[in-house]
């Protein structure tokens, strides 16, 4: 019986409870207006055919205005649930319609169009973010199969070799591309674990700063670290020594020959503000705020091997989110950029 009664619709259910609550409380102001004698009856039998008439008949009247009412309070439902079916992932854009958002219904449909608006913005991130992983792929194994199709017809164990050094950097660039990716794809779920704790920083810069050291030497630029050694900020060591990396190898790579780099550290009142200082081409103010998206890059015509994935300042910016800071970039067209990681400082 229960399981019968659920299978039947909410307006069925409702009017069936409208058509029981109604009669119960005529049978209960019957029952009171005997008992207080307002109402007398000459007979017995007329009482029961009060009862075998009166009981139905109110038991259909109350049914059918409560199924009426009932109708017409769920036809907002029925109209968010035809709306609802016609959805698609190519119809995300879609909204349902919202008569009164103060009430519940109304609520409930914000709620439900908020929820869609998420789902066409993760729909498009999966879109663009698809297209921008098959490009970035797509371009070494292009230049692998050139590279290997013209040394096998060449038959030249020297021009062999260079092709096989050629095939060796563009599958380490893809390497380098599908770690990242596999990183950020842990990051988004959740499965990057953030140790956060407070110390001082100024070993994290001197690591980092080391294990670039030769790279920049070879393009003829320095590395120059400027930071107090009783700074302290809050922070994970790995994921600070991540940052760091990737915004010196931005540098490094933008930056002219026999030109400086700096790292410093500064104490403000209320956080520690490293600065990655470089002496690049600078970026545009139409793209300063866009150069932390995954894959987008200022010079679209810049190549893989010069301009890189697109994925550095991404990592960067999930970094030092995740350790409660923010990251700012301030830059001038021509004259370089500068990186400033906030971090937050030790209560004293």
């Amino acid at each position: 019986m229960r399981y019968w009664w659920q299978r039947r619709s909410l307006r069925a259910r409702l009017a069936a409870w409208y058509g029981l609550a109604g009669t119960a409380i005529c049978v209960a102001g019957f029952t009171l207006g005997l008992a207080s004698g307002v109402w007398k009856l000459t007979s017995l039998s007329r009482l029961w055919l009060v009862l075998t008439l009166g009981i139905p008949a109110a038991l259909l009247i109350f049914a059918w205005v409560g199924y009426f009412i009932a109708g017409h309070a769920l036809a907002p439902v029925k109209q968010m649930v035809e709306r609802t079916r016609r959805l698609s992932a190519k119809s995300l854009n879609e909204r349902l319609p919202v008569a009164n958002p103060h009430d519940e219904l109304g609520q409930m449909a914000t709620v439900f169009n908020e929820t869609l608006r998420q789902l066409e913005d993760s729909f498009a991130e999966l879109k663009r973010f698809t297209a921008d992983v098959s490009h970035e792929l797509r371009t070494p194994l292009t230049a692998i199969r050139a590279v290997g199709e013209v040394a096998c017809r060449e038959h030249n164990p020297a021009i062999l070799y260079d092709a096989l050094g050629s095939i060796l950097e563009e599958v380490g660039r893809m390497n380098q591309l599908i770690d990242r990716l596999l990183w950020l794809a842990r990051a988004d779920d959740g499965d990057m674990p953030v140790r956060l704790e407070a110390g001082l920083i100024r070993g994290a810069l001197v690591e980092a700063n080391d294990a670039l050291t030769l790279v920049a030497e070879e393009k003829g630029q320095q590395l120059e670290l400027d930071c107090p050694d009783h700074l302290l900020a809050v922070f994970d060591p790995a994921l600070l020594r991540l940052a760091l990396l990737n915004l010196l190898q931005n540098a490094i790579r933008y930056s002219p020959s026999n030109t400086p780099i700096t790292v410093h550290a500064i104490q403000h009142e209320n956080c520690v503000v490293i600065e990655v200082v470089d002496r690049g081409p600078g970026i545009a103010p139409e793209h300063q705020q866009k150069v932390f998206e995954r894959f987008y890059r200022v010079d679209k015509a810049r190549s893989r091997a010069e301009g890189g994935a697109g994925l550095g300042l991404a990592i960067v910016k999930w970094s030092v989110e995740r350790m409660g800071g923010a990251v700012e970039l301030s830059s001038e067209v021509g004259r370089g950029s500068r990186f400033c990681l906030h971090l937050r400082r030790v209560a004293s």
